[in-house]
């Protein structure tokens, strides 16, 4: 039995809407399969288009591999790539970065999409390929502390992710639902 969902949210900056991310999760059997696709465009001095792809497969409720990819004006930005072998992981991440991961990993970004995190403390960010700290900070909003400092904030209502805000140094953006 299989079974697709798909949702659409803006990418808004400064009240703009400058692009877009489709999420999909595709249930087959026991897996899981989630893809986020986002296109963008901005500018801060120059201007920029931003394509990223993060694709994530979960087996028997396990995160099993994940990839996530970003081009800026069509340039290798970021890239990371984790299969599981057996109980251990390998991962990659541009342009030279080679680990294993072991341990199970129930929680990531591409997850966050379609459900609420209720109760989890670290939440697996695919494009760093390691466990963020993760918290509640009100009713149904959550922050994701990324490695480099960088903060994410999720809004839910009735189980279901309605925004998530960017906050970087220069400026914030907004994801949301359609």
């Amino acid at each position: 039995m299989a079974s697709a969902q798909s949702l659409l949210f803006n990418i808004v900056k400064g009240g703009d809407v400058i692009g877009t991310i489709r999420a999909e999760k595709d249930v087959k059997g026991e897996g899981i399969f989630y893809s986020m696709i986002s296109n963008s465009e901005f500018s801060i001095v120059w201007s920029n288009t931003v394509q990223s792809t993060t694709e994530t497969e979960y087996r028997n409720g396990l995160m099993h591999r994940c990839g996530a990819h970003m081009r800026v004006n069509k340039s290798m930005r970021d890239s990371s790539n984790m299969v599981r072998i057996g109980d251990k992981a390998q991962c990659f991440i541009h342009p030279d970065k080679q680990f294993i991961h072991t341990g199970d990993v129930a929680w990531t970004t591409a997850r966050m999409y379609y459900e609420e995190p209720v109760g989890q403390s670290r939440i697996f960010v695919e494009s760093e390929m390691s466990f963020c700290r993760f918290e509640a900070i009100g009713a149904n909003i959550y922050r994701l502390h990324l490695s480099d400092g960088k903060l994410n904030e999720y809004t839910y209502q009735r189980g279901e992710l309605r925004e998530v805000k960017v906050i970087r140094t220069l400026f914030d953006l907004y994801f949301k639902r359609v």
